[in-house]
């Protein structure tokens, strides 16, 4: 599938904005792409840039890389923690413009170049930390000096711990990132053997730890770049670069093309960023209006099983019903006058009022499938007649032979006794 024009231009811009950046460890890098991998995403890794001054004569490895970084015109230099030493300092002031101030003096009291970000103020303390550069930076003229570790700091959550290997395999750095103080971190050495050692020196607590390859330190650093504007900036740039040439001429030249070509990059980076939100959330919509369409079934479901429960449960068994009308119909006949029925299983309670409620009683207990016939409670005797309530079992009738018990037998004998 041959590459789309948008996406052409896009590699292009990303090369030009890749060309402004470099790595230095002793020598100075620039990233490198080698290949891409199987989601066709760019794989890089560090080249060292050539120089023309000899490395074999000793005590030259400074002056060469003053000499290179002279010479190299990125505008963007990312710092490997063997360039720098960190010190995280509070201060009791939580003004920002305030603790400024006063790193402003600190830096302009120290004997070589520093750099420092200022933290977020934290019940009325400050963070600082401070990078305090060595000799590999000399002569370094562009225009941001970035410590890797605050750059790897932004591609790791809160409150998490990370170890990786830089260029020299036998220098490990270990990193942990806090909400309170920042990006913090310390090489390898002397009481700090593993991480472990270090959180312990920190005084961090977490089970979130990583670690990074030398592959995937050059990779994440990379990846990282484009969200360099997340970091405070003001405290990361070269005033060194800037007094050796600061004529017009060279703003017009370099700074404004530059602008041009990230401020250009950033606009498309955004537009692409847009396009792929825009396009996630129109399939999370249609995965959400799928969703409560199944969830409105399972609830309409639900709800005709419940009904369908409901149903079930007020459903009268009609055979007991039957029983129950075969017993109370020959006591109809008799002039008792039934006020209420209720059944519960095989009991039956009546409430009846009649001439004698001992006569209905004796009446009932002759019925069929009538068993443990008795009174509740007492007989009152109002206006000439009994009142009582009675209880007995119902046992289920079974024709034997043919014939039906008398009370089925009763009402196909008299069907003028079925209700009228």
């Amino acid at each position: 599938m041959m590459p789309s024009a948008s996406s052409k231009i896009m590699d292009k811009i990303k090369k030009m904005a890749m060309d402004q950046v470099i790595y230095v460890d002793g020598h100075i890098y620039r990233f490198n792409r080698t290949k891409f991998d199987v989601k066709n995403d760019a794989v890089f890794s560090f080249e060292m840039m050539s120089t023309n001054t000899s490395p074999n004569v000793k005590g030259s490895e400074s002056a060469n890389l003053v000499e290179s970084g002279r010479r190299v015109s990125a505008k963007i230099a990312v710092l490997s923690r063997n360039c720098y030493k960190e010190q995280l300092q509070w201060y009791p002031i939580s003004k920002k413009s305030d603790v400024v101030k006063l790193v402003k003096l600190q830096i302009n009291a120290a004997s070589s170049q520093v750099l420092f970000i200022v933290g977020k103020a934290v019940n009325g303390n400050t963070p600082v930390i401070y990078y305090y550069l060595n000799e590999f930076t000399c002569g370094l003229r562009a225009w941001l000096l970035v410590p890797e570790t605050s750059l790897l700091g932004l591609a790791q959550p809160a409150d998490s711990l990370l170890s990786y290997q830089t260029i020299n395999p036998c220098n490990t750095v270990f990193v942990s990132t806090s909400r309170l103080a920042g990006t913090v971190s310390a090489l390898q050495g002397g009481m700090i053997q593993n991480l472990d050692q270090f959180a312990l020196s920190q005084g961090v607590n977490t089970q979130s730890k990583a670690h990074f390859s030398a592959e995937e330190h050059i990779q994440t650093l990379q990846e990282q770049l484009q969200y360099l504007y997340q970091l405070p900036l003001t405290g990361f740039v070269n005033k060194l670069a800037f007094s050796l040439n600061t004529g017009i001429t060279t703003l017009s030249h370099f700074a404004l093309p530059m602008v041009a070509v990230i401020t250009l990059y950033l606009v498309l980076a955004v537009q692409v960023s847009e396009f792929k939100a825009d396009s996630v959330n129109k399939k999370l919509r249609a995965a959400t209006k799928n969703a409560n369409f199944v969830l409105n079934q399972y609830q309409d479901i639900n709800e005709m099983i419940g009904r369908y429960l409901q149903l079930a449960d007020n459903t009268p068994e009609n055979i007991q019903l039957l029983d129950v009308w075969h017993v109370l119909a020959p006591m109809f006949e008799s002039g008792v006058m039934i006020d209420n029925v209720q059944q519960q299983g095989q009991t039956v309670t009546l409430r009846l009022r009649a001439d004698s409620a001992s006569q209905a009683l004796q009446l009932l207990i002759k019925q069929g499938g009538v068993t443990n016939a008795k009174f509740v409670g007492s007989v009152r005797r109002q206006r000439n007649m009994d009142a009582a309530s009675i209880q007995f079992e119902l046992k289920s009738v079974i024709p034997l032979n043919g014939e039906s018990e008398t009370i089925i037998g009763y009402q196909q004998n008299n069907p003028s006794l079925g209700p009228k």
